[in-house]
């Protein structure tokens, strides 16, 4: 069994009820939901309007596709004499106003379900303040002064954006609520709209926060990590980050279990036997992607062998590196899913019931179902990817794959475009293109909202 997670939000729990899956509803998140919604009136109306200027630079770099970098570049730029502060500056500012461009113009076109909630228009305004400051570097020289200035606008972008997540995660709610909207359905066009939009949002602020951290530590204004390249380690031991990532993980499963599942971890390197697994990479990346999955696991474990917690079977990791591509497998005894709940473990929102905490601590293995949505747009970044397969009453394998490669391992960006506006404005047809056992009348009325 697999239990999506997030890691930003506290819940309140029901015990389950023995054999019985159940959908996971935040109440207390919910709660705060329709409190800020009732306060909003009195609160300061975020402004998403734009100036003509704005808007003008908004459709001039839109006509820019992002530019793509390598690991290998990244890595290159970060050496010692190859690129000055000023040209890095440089590339920095016209980089990112293209990307927020694209992001800025997508953001403005969600869906109106969406688009209506305040948590998106607070997001969606304080990314218009940040490129409006952004603009004013567009042709400012690559001097000293020019050059503080743009660093104190990134470390206040980071600050400013740092909620953007649990923040959207909000406005989905609301809409949610609001609409009666069922998010985990396969055949609803609102669902789908919104998991495309997520998706290219969150991997355009990955990709924000890539530039920004890479050119602070690269160029001295955030405190370097030894044998690192910027927020890259050219000899990344996935061995030693997937350890971190389970003690971490098992802490917390301890907080409220008492127990926690053993680690039980092998290597094989096909390129070199006698050595560890190495990769060039982002150390935080994996780390994140290791820590959503073992959470994951962990729960899954404990669910599954409640009556038996201080035998709970072990957490099993295989780590593999051929000449291209580099895998994790990370295995649990939890019980697995069925099929269709299997096709949802990369839904937005969507969680299961985890199982009530033995201590006082609050259950912080359980969260919002972000977990693994957001750690597959980390792998997919540098164009890796996440996939699981389960096994219903038995257990679940999640595979991270990486490129082995620094070369292959380039940025995957979204363009903003007609085709773009079109995934997200598409409605669900009423004739499907695969035979279904419900009549067309009865699909089209549970497409997205409920009854």
């Amino acid at each position: 069994m697999v239990i999506k997670l997030g890691g930003f939000v506290s819940f309140l729990f029901k015990r389950p009820v023995a054999g019985r899956r159940m959908k996971l509803e935040s109440i207390a998140f919910a709660t705060d939901i329709h409190r800020n919604r009732n306060c909003y009136s009195l609160s300061r109306a975020y402004t998403t309007t734009i100036s003509d200027n704005v808007g003008k630079k908004l459709e001039h770099f839109t006509r820019i596709s992002p530019s793509p970098i390598s690991m290998a570049e990244f890595i290159e730029r970060g050496q010692a004499g190859k690129m000055s502060s000023a040209e890095s500056y440089t590339h920095l500012v016209q980089e990112a106003l293209v990307r927020l461009s694209h992001m800025i113009s997508e953001m403005r076109q969600f869906p109106k379900e969406l688009a209506e909630q305040e948590e998106y228009k607070r997001v969606l305004s304080e990314y218009l303040i940040t490129y409006t400051k952004l603009l004013n570097f567009e042709n400012k020289e690559a001097n000293a002064k020019n050059i503080s200035e743009a660093v104190e606008l990134l470390i206040e972008r980071k600050a400013r954006h740092k909620e953007t997540v649990p923040s959207m995660a909000s406005a989905c709610m609301a809409m949610k609520y609001k609409y009666g909207v069922s998010l985990d359905e396969e055949d609803c066009a609102l669902t789908k709209s919104v998991q495309y939009c997520l998706d290219r949002l969150y991997i355009s602020r990955i990709s924000l926060n890539m530039l920004t951290n890479q050119h602070l530590m690269v160029h001295g204004y955030k405190k370097p990590i030894k044998h690192q390249v910027g927020v890259i380690d050219p000899r990344t031991n996935l061995e030693e980050i997937v350890r971190h990532a389970y003690s971490n993980a098992r802490f917390m499963c301890e907080k409220c279990y008492i127990n926690a599942p053993k680690l039980e971890l092998k290597t094989h390197n096909l390129t070199d036997p006698e050595h560890s697994v190495l990769v060039v990479h982002v150390p935080s990346h994996i780390y994140h992607m290791s820590f959503e999955v073992m959470k994951n696991a962990m729960q899954a474990t404990v669910n599954n062998n409640w009556g038996k917690l201080d035998e709970l079977p072990p957490i099993k990791v295989l780590i593999c590196q051929s000449d291209n591509d580099i895998t994790i497998k990370i295995s649990d005894l939890g019980g697995g899913v069925d099929r269709a709940s299997s096709d949802k473990m990369f839904k937005y929102l969507y969680s299961t019931s985890p199982k009530v905490s033995l201590t006082k601590e609050s259950v912080p293995l359980s969260g919002l179902g972000y977990g693994l949505p957001l750690a597959r747009l980390y792998a997919r970044y540098f164009q890796g990817d996440i996939k699981a397969a389960s096994y219903e009453n038995h257990g679940t394998d999640i595979y991270i794959y990486l490129r082995a490669l620094a070369k292959e391992s380039v940025e995957q960006l979204p363009i903003w475009s007609d085709t773009a506006s079109s995934k997200i404005s598409a409605t669900s047809s009423d004739i499907s293109d695969w035979t279904s056992h419900r009549s067309t009348e009865e699909k089209k009325m549970s497409y997205c909202f409920s009854k």
